[in-house]
């Protein structure tokens, strides 16, 4: 997308408008969806269960951060989508999660499959300008989604208030180009998911073990800075190398643990390049 400046005329504040629409109202009745279905306090332990369960990767590793986090107001309405559909008791609508809901369709699940909708609709197009006709139809169509989660909410009309106002009020210009470009950069952020994910399926190990791994990998490399390599050290990281298998024998306290991390932290950190000198070699 072009780094220059989008100019706040006609069409264009058209866009910001409906941009600030999807990402502050619409995006906040979701969390607030979420925040009644369950705790932030919670999130993480039912999160974690239904990745063991379906033993899938199903969010990339900035998503799985933002769970932990527990902080709702860092969730984007991708986020949000799959917490709601998978996390939540919330019934499907008639067409199912996924899909178009029916017109007269107004249930929970229907809204906020809308809402994932209206904001794909942008993140696909690289149009930067919304029509007054087309704009007007947005609005309306909006303000009735936000209106019906509120109403399942409760009372509070908060956030159709906030759609109201966007209809008509003066648009910060920096906000607002800012607020578009967020809103189209949705094809970037799923290609940036689908590279995450390729990755993950790369291995058999769920991302919850890999979690754990990886803080057991950090307490490793701390006490690895007190190991000192032996004068026969070379010859048992040549071998590691040169095996599918290797076993460690020696007494209790002869250092077999820390030697085995030592060269597990060794491998993956260098043995890349290594890799990579080992491969040009044989092509000489």
């Amino acid at each position: 997308m072009s780094n220059s400046k989008i100019k706040l005329t006609g069409e264009n504040t058209n866009l910001a408008r409906v941009a600030q629409m999807i990402l502050g109202p619409c995006t906040n009745v979701l969390r607030d969806v979420l925040r009644k279905e369950i705790a932030p306090s919670n999130l993480e332990t039912k999160v974690r269960a239904y990745i063991a369960k379906t033993k899938k990767p199903l969010i990339n590793q900035h998503q799985e951060t933002l769970v932990y986090s527990k902080d709702y107001l860092k969730f984007d309405v991708t986020l949000l989508y799959f917490l709601l559909r998978n996390m939540c008791s919330i019934q499907p609508h008639s067409n199912t999660w996924g899909n178009n809901p029916n017109p007269g369709d107004r249930s929970v699940s229907g809204n906020i499959e809308r809402i994932r909708l209206i904001r794909n609709e942008y993140g696909h197009n690289t149009e930067r300008s919304i029509s007054d006709t087309d704009f007007k139809k947005k609005y309306k169509y909006i303000k009735g989604i936000v209106k019906e989660l509120e109403n399942y909410l409760g009372s509070s009309t908060k956030y159709q208030d906030e759609v109201k106002e966007l209809k008509t009020c003066t648009m910060d210009p920096t906000q607002s180009e800012k607020n578009i470009k967020e809103l189209l950069d949705l094809h970037e952020k799923i290609k940036d998911i689908s590279g995450d994910v390729e990755e993950m399926k790369k291995t058999v190990l769920p991302w919850n073990i890999k979690v754990i791994y990886k803080k057991d990998v950090l307490k490793w490399k701390e006490d690895d800075s007190f190991f000192v390599e032996t004068h026969n050290f070379q010859a048992m990281l040549d071998k590691v190398r040169q095996q599918p298998f290797v076993t460690f024998v020696g007494v209790p306290g002869s250092g077999k643990t820390a030697t085995a991390r030592h060269i597990a932290i060794l491998l993956q950190e260098k043995d890349g390049s290594w890799q990579t000198q080992k491969q040009k070699k044989n092509k000489e």
